[in-house]
């Protein structure tokens, strides 16, 4: 079942990126006026999701010439929705015509997207797929541009299954850092995982130790030490790239990182140096700059009066990179040059 949806997801990719060509192979006619557009998300760090987001949209508009104001904001934590839900009430306030918004929690932040729907733009969606029942302010969403979460989970767990088996580990044991407890993404990304580790039926898998670690970095590293601590264990699995890094940094510091896999999820810079590094097993990476250029190409095709071609989602591919040259093959020089950075850290 899982896999079929996969398959869907496969076709929804090429649909997207079939529309989002056609709509740049047609000359966008967009109004002489300067448009008021924003990012709301749970972090805006440069080499995170969003800050590449972020950089693959605005840097669609300035290609296309738009006239426009740039707003944006993030809480100061991940689980912080009340935070969030502020900083979309703030942007309702500003009357922005466009917001492109990644939210702490779809359900808990509902109040904050309720009244911007309600007082100000358009919202563009990502991170989460749309429910199947719908949200209440459908009619002012454009689209919705995500990858599937459970799909993320899904092949790290095919791969670390792989893994475990070429180090001859057939009863592994593993760690689960999970995000905060209201995450359905956290929940979709570990579920997938076990799942892919579940279909190995030649393996006999065993959590030793969960733990919310809220996709915060200090809280991970904790818990990654309480682990080890008091357990024997085989591989960590980091439900964001913040999770990944804490739990291989306190392997480090405590000796064990040639002993554990670790997993990672997203593709964060500093996780896909990691990767590189063999230091990290593998990330399945999301392509943040192509993200924010199918959000761009929404808000433009809106403008340009041509809404009807928008598709209601754009599935992101979700490539496994588990080496330097998987990485160079898959994410643009722009965000991460690995071969750059190899040579500087071994001081060439």
């Amino acid at each position: 079942m899982l896999r079929r949806g996969f398959l869907a997801g496969t076709a929804a990719i090429g649909a997207a990126t079939s529309l989002v060509r056609k709509a740049q192979a047609q000359a966008l006619e967009l109004p002489d006026r300067e448009f008021r557009i924003g990012l709301v998300a749970h972090t805006l760090e440069l080499t995170g999701l969003f800050g590449q987001l972020r950089e693959g949209a605005r840097a669609r508009f300035d290609e296309v010439g738009l006239k426009y104001q740039w707003f944006e904001g993030a809480p100061d934590a991940s689980s912080n929705h009340a935070g969030l839900v502020r900083l979309l009430e703030d942007m309702a306030t500003a009357q922005l015509d466009y917001l492109m918004v990644g939210p702490t929690s779809l359900e808990l932040n509902e109040p904050g997207l309720m009244t911007f729907a309600q007082n100000a733009g358009h919202l563009v969606m990502t991170d989460y797929e749309r429910p199947e029942g719908g949200v209440p302010y459908e009619d002012k969403v454009l689209t919705w541009v995500v990858y599937r979460h459970g799909e993320m989970g899904y092949k790290a767990g095919e791969w670390l299954a792989d893994d475990f088996r070429a180090r001859g580990i057939f009863e592994p044991r593993i760690v689960m850092l999970w995000g905060p407890a209201a995450s359905s993404i956290s929940r979709d990304r570990g579920n997938g995982v076990l799942q892919g580790l579940n279909e190995a039926t030649d393996l006999k898998v065993k959590v030793v130790y969960e733990a919310n670690a809220d996709f915060n970095r200090d809280k991970a590293y904790t818990e990654a030490e309480r682990a080890l601590n008091a357990y024997d264990f085989d591989g960590i699995v980091g439900m964001n790239s913040a999770t990944a890094v804490a739990a291989k940094n306190a392997l480090a510091a405590n000796g064990k990182l040639d002993d554990v896999t670790v997993i990672g999820m997203g593709g964060t810079v500093e996780e896909l140096e990691a990767v590189a590094l063999r230091e990290i097993g593998v990330a399945p990476y999301r392509d943040p700059p192509s993200m924010g250029r199918a959000c761009a190409e929404a808000i433009l095709l809106h403008i340009a009066g041509r809404a009807a071609e928008i598709q209601p989602t754009y599935y992101a591919a979700i490539p496994v990179l588990d080496s330097a040259y998987r990485i160079r093959k898959e994410v643009p020089k722009a965000m991460f040059d690995v071969v750059a950075f190899l040579n500087k850290h071994h001081g060439r």
